[in-house]
């Protein structure tokens, strides 16, 4: 038994694709991020509340589904996956914070929008990916200049080797592109 990347996803600000299937499509020309999904048919079933993530959560639902797909695994509504979610990215949850923030000021310092609490916290994205797309194994975030990409994949395969997950997606998320990659048996 082997564990290697067995498919990943990737989305840019004006393309998004796959590296097994070798996809490449452009799509900024023609729509906007949050209508991509719907647009292009990228998700088995549509995700609930979409329009209310933030745009990072809504990158993650669809590189989730851009790397399951380009590794042959299927999701539907209603079943869980034995998968497990590690991710970085460059800002954490600050923006999201930023946003709430400021939310509370203009709302009189004496409350903000609980929508908008969630996600001060830097794992709310993977943990929106997870509920959608049934995702049951762990989930964890770590700060980028604690963990490179290498040593994610590297703690993805120790879980797999565990039995923590049958497969692990690792997510690295910055502001040029961001990727999904699938770890599992080959």
């Amino acid at each position: 038994m082997s564990l290697e990347i067995i498919g990943t996803g990737w989305l840019s600000r004006e393309a998004y694709g796959s590296e097994k299937l070798g996809r490449n499509i452009e799509y900024a020309s023609r729509t906007e991020l949050r209508k991509l999904g719907k647009e292009d048919g990228l998700f088995a079933y549509p995700v609930k509340n979409f329009g209310r993530l933030t745009e990072i959560s809504q990158r993650v639902c669809y590189l989730t589904a851009l790397a399951l797909q380009d590794a042959g695994l299927e999701y539907a509504a209603g079943n869980k996956l034995n998968i497990g979610l590690l991710g970085t990215d460059e800002f954490g949850c600050e923006q999201a914070n930023l946003d709430y923030f400021r939310d509370y000021v203009e709302g009189g310092r004496s409350m903000a929008r609980a929508n908008l609490f969630i996600y001060t916290l830097p794992s709310s994205p993977l943990a929106e990916a997870a509920i959608h797309f049934g995702l049951q194994g762990p989930l964890l975030y770590f700060r980028p200049q604690e963990q490179s990409i290498e040593s994610l994949i590297a703690a993805a395969k120790r879980m797999i080797a565990e039995g923590q997950a049958e497969y692990m997606l690792v997510y690295e998320l910055d502001s040029e592109i961001d990727r999904c990659h699938v770890i599992g048996k080959i």
